[in-house]
């Protein structure tokens, strides 16, 4: 067997959309072949919203023991791929390790890109978004999943049933490339 891929999600507190598509990907996928973890830029140690929290244990998803994780320049670099919830994360994390953006890509952007099929392995996958990628794409809010903290129940299922979406295309090709 592979080792397992390692795919870090950043998001701005990791008290929403991070968590969200970590614990997700986790319930969905296991923990085996893929190891998922979340990310912020903001402080450690902060509680997901009851709001999420509640929409996610309508998925038979635990967010209750979640705590914020600051991201930092280890974090990206051990990471295989890092997919951010708006394309202004990917210049961010960028800032903390350039060494690191040819696999830093907004998860909406990765889910588009990986319909169509991968072929040749995950390096092959990267070589082929970055040719000719440019930094400046990421000044759009194109690839953006919309942040609902702070707003009401029906924003945080929204947001809960796009990341679950996402992470489903994603994961579903990420296991077939690290099959036994």
């Amino acid at each position: 067997m592979n080792d397992p891929l390692k795919v870090l999600f950043l998001c701005t507190g990791n008290i929403c959309r991070s968590p969200s598509a970590e614990l997700l990907s986790r319930q969905l996928f296991g923990d085996d072949r893929v190891k998922f973890r979340s990310a912020g830029f903001i402080a450690d140690g902060q509680r997901c919203p009851q709001k999420l929290v509640d929409v996610l244990a309508q998925r038979g998803v635990d967010a209750a023991h979640h705590r914020s994780y600051q991201v930092d320049a280890a974090s990206l670099e051990e990471a295989d791929l890092v997919l951010t919830m708006e394309a202004a994360h990917v210049q961010k994390a960028t800032v903390i390790s350039r060494e690191c953006f040819s696999k830093i890509i907004p998860l909406r952007e990765v889910a588009e890109l990986m319909r169509s099929g991968i072929f040749g392995g995950l390096d092959h996958f990267l070589d082929d978004v970055n040719r000719g990628r440019d930094p400046f794409r990421y000044m759009e809010t194109r690839w953006d999943v919309d942040d609902p903290y702070g707003r009401s129940s029906s924003h945080y299922r929204t947001a809960v049933e796009e990341i679950s979406s996402l992470v489903q295309i994603v994961g579903d090709s990420l296991m077939e490339l690290n099959r036994v």
